[in-house]
């Protein structure tokens, strides 16, 4: 399942981000090792390889999620950051 928002809260520490989508609904994804993250290249306008620490809150991120935990959290497999 794809995910559009933008990043309303991010702890990096925990691997967890909250990400409010268009409608004002709030999903918490999680991010396990391995995840692929991808961040705006300013240059070449595309994106290129990235880390949690290089987002930040109010970014807007297409993130794709694969399944749900037990509380309801979604397991982050990719996000590329848009803006």
């Amino acid at each position: 399942m794809m995910i559009s928002g933008s990043i309303k809260a991010l702890d990096v520490t925990r691997r967890r981000a909250v990400i409010a989508g268009r409608d004002g609904q709030e999903i918490v994804v999680t991010f396990p090792e391995g995840a692929i993250i991808e961040v705006a290249e300013p240059e070449t306008m595309g994106t290129m390889g990235g880390e949690l620490s290089d987002l930040q809150e109010g970014f807007w991120v297409e993130v794709e999620v694969a399944e749900q935990d037990a509380e309801g959290n979604c397991r982050c497999t990719s996000l590329v950051c848009v803006s």
